[in-house]
């Protein structure tokens, strides 16, 4: 879908240039000569609603973790100790998209 997404970017640009422009996508999911090729000979219409289901995943994400950031940090700010060269205080952010690359990290 993150695909999709970016294919209607480009498609905005594309069309600031030329309204008439016809437009098909090559759709893969791996960047091997198997895929690409099967892609380009089986082009596809970008499809919108898979493209405005991750702009809503997206707006989604933020507000959640806005809200999350927020609740918890005002939660746990007295409970733990936190380096006093924060101007603001301590911020415990939350978010959807950082729990993969945090678990990499503990992995590693």
């Amino acid at each position: 879908r993150e695909g999709e997404n970016i294919s209607f970017e480009v498609i905005d640009v594309c069309k600031n240039g030329n309204r008439n422009l016809d437009i098909y996508r090559a759709r893969f999911s791996a960047v091997v000569p198997r895929e690409v090729n099967n892609a380009i000979n089986n082009l596809v219409r970008p499809n919108k609603h898979e493209a405005d289901a991750v702009d809503a995943r997206q707006e989604i994400d933020l507000r959640i973790g806005s809200a999350f950031t927020r609740y918890q940090t005002l939660l746990l700010q007295n409970r733990f100790e936190f380096e006093a060269n924060q101007e603001k205080g301590p911020l415990l952010s939350y978010g959807p998209c950082q729990f993969p690359p945090l678990g990499f990290m503990v992995d590693r």
